[in-house]
C-alpha cells in the first residue's frame, strides 16, 4: 500500500509540474501570440561589438511582413540603409525576436530578459554566448511598440 501511494504521489508531482504553466519565456509568448495582433510598429536597437551597434530601426509589420522601415542614424554616423536592413533582419518582427530569445536561451552561456508587461514581447534582451570570450555579448531593446489598425 506504501508503495502505490508513493508511486501515485510521484505521478501527481510529474503531472502537476507539467502544468506548472511553463517558463517565462512560454508564458510571455503565449500572452503575445493570445493577442493576435497581427499589424503593428516598433523599434529594436542592437548594442554589440559589431557594425551598425545602436543603430535604431522602426519597423511596420504586416501579417509577420515588413511593410516600412526607417532607419535612425546620426549625421556624424550614418549607415547605407540596405547594410543595416540586413544586419537586423533577425530582429524586424517580433516573431523573429522570439525565435532569436528561444535560440539564445538554448545555446547561451547567459541571457537574460525582460518582458513587455501589456503584450509580452522581449523588451530587453541580453544574451552572452561564452560567459569566458570578450565581445561576444549582445544586446537587444524593443520600444515604441504600437499596435496598428
Amino acid at each position: 500500500m506504501k508503495t502505490q501511494t508513493l508511486s501515485l504521489l510521484f505521478v501527481l508531482v510529474i503531472v502537476l509540474s507539467a502544468c506548472g504553466g511553463g517558463s517565462a519565456f512560454q508564458q510571455n509568448q503565449e500572452k503575445w501570440d493570445g493577442q493576435n495582433i497581427d499589424h503593428y510598429r516598433f523599434t529594436v536597437a542592437v548594442s554589440c561589438f559589431c557594425p551598425f551597434a545602436n543603430v535604431e530601426v522602426t519597423y511596420e509589420v504586416l501579417n509577420g511582413q515588413v511593410v516600412n522601415q526607417s532607419v535612425q542614424s546620426s549625421p556624424d554616423n550614418p549607415f547605407d540603409e540596405a547594410l543595416v536592413s540586413d544586419f537586423y533582419q533577425a530582429y524586424n518582427t517580433i516573431e523573429k525576436v522570439f525565435a532569436y530569445v528561444e535560440g539564445a536561451i538554448e545555446e547561451a552561456d547567459e541571457t537574460t530578459i525582460e518582458y513587455d508587461a501589456d503584450y509580452g514581447f522581449p523588451s530587453t534582451v541580453s544574451v552572452d554566448w561564452i560567459k569566458l570570450a570578450t565581445d561576444d555579448e549582445m544586446y537587444l531593446t524593443l520600444s515604441n511598440f504600437e499596435p496598428m489598425p
